[in-house]
């Protein structure tokens, strides 16, 4: 395996905020939100305000639960799923009762999804002719419903029933106010309050952030929001941030109340990315002008740069296999000694590599392995033998101890360094050889995190080709919940299935992680279950950092479906895989050492 190589130009910065368990200033907010309206609804019944004041008051109501009800929708309002679904029903109630949360999340979802195309509804209330748009800003609930009675039938079944059994309750009691003679106080007490307090979260969240700006930015999320700046305490009360709107799409499980802290941790990198900024009066600035003007954060003193650590020599040199352990039914673990005067040079960080090389059969050959857990003095790596490759073959049925083989020094980015202060959620996702980089980051992740925790879903075929199997479970047994494994085997007669262990059917993923320490799954990881558990147990707003290390096509598949839920692309780490195919040139195998390979046969 081979590092994937630095970050990108465009990568983000991450935000450098956690979630907690339950957002206080959220539930703070839902709560006075209900309290304004109370308050609203009981001068306009006892006739203590004129009707413009309890009108106005239960306008502001809607706009202060519909941000509740948007924060749910991101899962922002906390880690805990339950939290966030009800404060979401609960929102949208005083937003459009008869409009479920389920569909509503679903199509704001798709505006971060695909800014600007076709299913983008903030594009249709945000740019249009002036004449147009109050019309639109108060019909914005009609045109939500049509989009989503198109794709009604692709929609999951509970969503769908959901949808249904509100809207007819909602429509049922409605009536019933009418007839009982109470249509008036509908009118004033919801009706014309919700209508305008809809006009006002279009006007908030979707004509202020994003008027002016490309209408289809495509691929570069950078462009579809504005960050305004200036009067910075009156604009965060009038738009309860929404004027840091852009740092809300490019990380959308960040609180509303974090938004302003993000961006001043991170407004350098964003300058640098080339976001779109303007004063709140409307005049846009280059990163020049803000950068000169009194709202760009002051920079903390410079601090002069540590010493690099000393480069490496990329040479290899002769380890003494001292074992050779089977670790599966086609995979061994080899352990080398290190020598008391190479222990600095083979010192590594968790998740990194090492490359071997030797002759086999006359030809060269070099293949890198990631290193698994060993204690100190010693290098462990597992090898997973390919078909028809000559190295891996050589070494899971040739390779004794005594033997002897060439290693570089370790390498590679795909790397975790473990802080005691910090507390995690990580998950990794690999399959058969892809497993060692991420057990070992995982075992010293949390040997040094007590407060961390993770999730491994691991693919293989069967149990008897499963690397590492016994180790996996010590593991998980060791940790003590801290460690959560779920086995997936593509072989759905596998004969482990059969031997008594926890196994769980398709419709029981979503609640897979909470049962046990280690569960066995029977069939693929497709994308209908890793959806299910990026919809419930690791929703991305309770997943700190994401670690994937499997075959092309699991991996492509996996960061695909990690993008559609919007996992923020800078908390995803991913080691592509090693081919054991290739014969490596003779001269550049002999410009690393001056002795040749050795040879193994």
């Amino acid at each position: 395996m081979a590092g994937t190589g630095g970050p990108g130009a465009r990568e983000l910065p991450a935000p450098g905020v956690s979630l907690p368990s339950i957002a206080g200033p959220t539930v703070a907010l839902f709560a006075g939100g209900g309290a304004v309206w109370a308050l609203g609804a009981w001068l306009a019944l006892a006739g203590l305000a004129p009707l413009w004041l309890t009108i106005g008051l239960q306008s502001l109501a809607t706009v202060l639960l519909f941000t509740v009800a948007h924060e749910a929708m991101h899962h922002a309002a906390g880690r805990l799923t339950t939290v966030n679904a009800l404060l979401g029903r609960l929102g949208m109630l005083f937003v459009a009762a008869y409009g479920a949360f389920p569909p509503v999340r679903h199509l704001h979802l798709e505006h971060h999804r695909n800014p600007g195309g076709r299913a983008d509804v903030a594009g249709w209330t945000a740019r249009a002719p002036g004449w147009q748009l109050p019309l639109r800003w108060l019909t914005v609930d009609f045109w939500f419903m049509w989009h989503y009675l198109g794709r009604l039938h692709h929609r999951p079944a509970r969503e769908v029933h959901e949808t249904t059994a509100v809207a007819t309750l909602a429509i049922a009691a409605m009536c019933t106010a009418i007839a009982s003679g109470h249509g008036w106080e509908l009118l004033v007490l919801y009706l014309v309050p919700q209508r305008i307090g809809l006009a006002l979260v279009v006007v908030l969240f979707d004509w202020f952030p994003h008027r002016g700006l490309p209408a289809c930015p495509g691929p570069d999320r950078l462009q579809v929001a504005w960050v305004h700046v200036g009067r910075e305490r009156l604009a965060g009360a009038l738009t309860l941030g929404q004027n840091y709107h852009l740092v809300h799409h490019l990380h959308p499980a960040i609180p509303f109340y974090r938004y302003r802290q993000v961006w001043r941790r991170n407004v350098e990198a964003y300058l640098d990315l080339g976001v779109p900024v303007r004063t709140f009066g409307g005049r846009e600035l280059s990163a020049a002008e803000y950068r000169s003007s009194r709202w760009f954060p002051p920079r903390p003193a410079a601090v002069p740069p540590a010493e690099p650590p000393p480069r490496r020599l990329r040479v290899f040199h002769s380890l003494l296999v001292t074992e050779v352990e089977r670790v599966g039914a086609d995979a061994a673990a080899v352990r080398f000694a290190v020598p008391d005067e190479l222990a600095t040079t083979f010192d590594y960080v968790a998740g990194q590599h090492v490359t071997v090389r030797a002759l086999v059969d006359g030809v060269p050959l070099r293949r890198s392995y990631a290193l698994c857990p060993a204690p100190p003095g010693e290098l462990r790596i597992a090898v997973k033998r390919v078909e028809r490759g000559p190295f891996s073959t050589v070494v899971t049925h040739t390779l004794r101890p005594g033997d002897r083989l060439d290693v570089l020094p370790p390498s590679g980015d795909f790397t975790l360094e473990p802080d005691p202060r910090r507390s995690r959620h990580y998950v990794g996702l690999a399959a058969g050889s892809g497993l060692p980089p991420i057990l070992t980051m995982f075992a010293t992740a949390l040997d040094t995190e007590p407060h961390s925790r993770a999730t491994l879903l691991y693919v293989n075929r069967s149990g008897s080709t499963t690397m590492l199997a016994e180790e996996v479970s010590a593991l998980a047994k060791r940790f003590d919940g801290r460690l959560r494994v779920v086995h997936y085997r593509t072989d759905e007669q596998d004969p482990e299935l059969r031997k008594g262990r926890d196994f769980q059917p398709v419709d029981a993923i979503s609640e897979v992680l909470a049962v046990t320490h280690e569960q066995f799954v029977r069939g693929r990881l497709d994308t209908a279950r890793l959806s299910a558990l990026l919809d419930g147990r690791l929703h991305p707003a309770k997943v700190d950092e994401w670690f994937v290390c499997a075959p092309r096509t699991l991996a492509e598949h996996t960061l695909h479906v990690l993008a559609e839920h919007d996992v923020p692309a800078e908390c995803v780490h991913h080691e592509p895989f090693d081919v054991d195919t290739q014969p490596e040139p003779v001269a550049e195998l002999l410009t690393r050492r001056a002795d040749p390979p050795i040879r193994l046969s």
